[in-house]
């Protein structure tokens, strides 16, 4: 299952800006896009986001 944009941002309490800044610095690509240009995630997107959520919270 992917997920849009959104749907991501609601799920993990970031901003939609803060997932396309992560985008554009390369830190979280998404999977794809969508045929209407909407970024989409998969799970091991969202996992790799958990994992850059710990760093942040561990101050790295």
């Amino acid at each position: 299952m992917l997920l849009k944009v959104g749907d991501l941002a609601r799920r993990t309490g970031l901003t939609v800006r803060t997932l396309h800044h992560y985008d554009e610095v390369g830190l979280l690509k998404p999977s794809g896009r969508s045929d209407a240009g909407y970024r989409l995630y998969s799970q091991a997107d969202v996992q790799r986001l958990h994992g850059i959520q710990t760093m942040r919270q561990m101050g790295l």
